[in-house]
């Protein structure tokens, strides 16, 4: 997607670019909301499937065990498959894995279902995320990446709440079913994407091709240091707050609705990091994530209204690390940009299953404020891997 329309602000996305991006937004929208649906039922699947809510966290687990299996298995191909084609062909397997999931009869086919739910997003993520690259000049390169990612914003504010909100109506199962009919409809919408570059026959990349590419390992260690650090502690806060306040699943909610909103907000960010290059502000921006976690024990104590403007400001700068990374991870050759976005994506995935349980161990034994420390200093890894010049800018 090289053409671009030029104005006073230099490059700017022609309509049918800002239409590709919204079904791609729409696609993430998707795949975050099934991957964060389940916690505000967790109770109620439990009654329904006779099990106890352990076996409804496995069941999840397996989700994020399919998605990095997938995208670690289809990094090698997916630059040898049609982009269009196969995200048409996972967002429709996602959608089925969802009504089995709506069918589930107990815990076992539940996990299953999930399961696959992971294996289709493992394929649907890194392949959105390389079509970005496609679609994109390299001028609008981190505009296109924040467009797309703001999917991950939309699930927390509006698709998670709307999900809970369907669960209290049609129960768990219509939730389940009603978010089936989205993945169809975003399965539809990428009829609309261009054949061009997606449909292209490409050689296909390698992992050792992929990771030969310049800067792309150094960006691969600054993600696993990035994720871990954040599921490390998004994943524990709420359990803090509750114990220090005595309060409710509701704080933890609002604390999700603030880091939502803060990540979505963070768009107006994009053009400036187009401008001032992403690899430029990477330093400074993880160095001021670090503080924030060092910040979150502090603003935890103070009160809910205090952790609630943190976490506003968490977003904001997770949206903005985001976008460095991936915009320069989909900045290389269009031939190895999925398997390269494939690595990503499991590579994010390996950090979640090691945030919950390394750094959970870490927060059952010695507490939050410990593990916002060691957070901190994945923080301070990622940006000393960031320091000098990006082989990719």
């Amino acid at each position: 997607m090289a053409e671009t329309t030029l104005g006073a602000g230099g490059a700017r996305f022609t309509g049918a670019q800002s239409r590709y991006l919204a079904c791609l937004m729409l696609g993430i929208t998707v795949v975050g909301i099934q991957a964060l649906m389940v916690a505000p039922m967790l109770t109620d699947m439990a009654r329904d499937l006779g099990v106890g809510p352990a076996a409804i966290g496995r069941a999840h687990g397996a989700y994020g065990a399919g998605v990095a299996l997938a995208a670690l298995a289809a990094a090698p191909r997916l630059d040898l498959w049609p982009r269009r084609p196969t995200l048409i062909a996972a967002m429709l397997a996602l959608g089925a894995a969802l009504l089995a999931a709506a069918l589930a009869a107990d815990g076992w086919i539940l996990t299953a279902a999930l399961g696959a739910c992971g294996l289709a997003a493992g394929v649907i993520l890194p392949s959105v995320y390389a079509l970005a690259g496609d679609l994109s000049p390299e001028a609008l390169r981190a505009r296109a990446v924040g467009r797309v990612i703001t999917g991950w914003s939309l699930a927390l504010v509006l698709g998670v709440p709307l999900a809970a909100l369907l669960s209290d109506q049609l129960g768990w199962r219509g939730a389940f079913g009603v978010l089936a009919g989205l993945a169809a409809l975003s399965a539809f919408s990428f009829l609309s994407l261009p054949r061009r570059g997606a449909d292209q026959a490409n050689a296909g990349a390698g992992y050792r091709r992929a990771l030969s590419q310049p800067g792309v390992l150094r960006l691969l260690l600054v993600t696993l240091a990035y994720m871990i650090a954040f599921y490390g502690t998004y994943t524990f806060l709420s359990d803090h707050l509750r114990g220090l306040h005595d309060a409710g699943a509701g704080l933890g909610g609002l604390v999700a609705l603030a880091y939502g909103l803060g990540f979505g907000a963070a768009m107006v960010f994009d053009g400036l990091l187009d401008r001032l290059g992403p690899w430029r502000v990477a330093a400074p921006v993880f160095v001021l994530l670090a503080l924030l976690y060092l910040a979150q024990p502090w603003a935890a104590a103070v009160g809910p209204t205090a952790i609630l403007l943190l976490s506003g400001l968490w977003g904001v700068l997770n949206h903005i690390g985001l976008n460095i990374i991936v915009s320069q991870l989909s900045g290389g050759p269009e031939q190895t940009r999925g398997a390269v976005m494939g690595l990503y994506s499991g590579v994010t995935y390996i950090a979640h299953f090691l945030a919950g349980a390394a750094m959970g161990l870490v927060y059952a034994d010695f507490g939050f404020t410990v593990l916002a420390v060691v957070a901190a200093c994945w923080l301070a890894l990622a940006a000393v891997l960031t320091l000098g010049r990006s082989e990719r800018s």
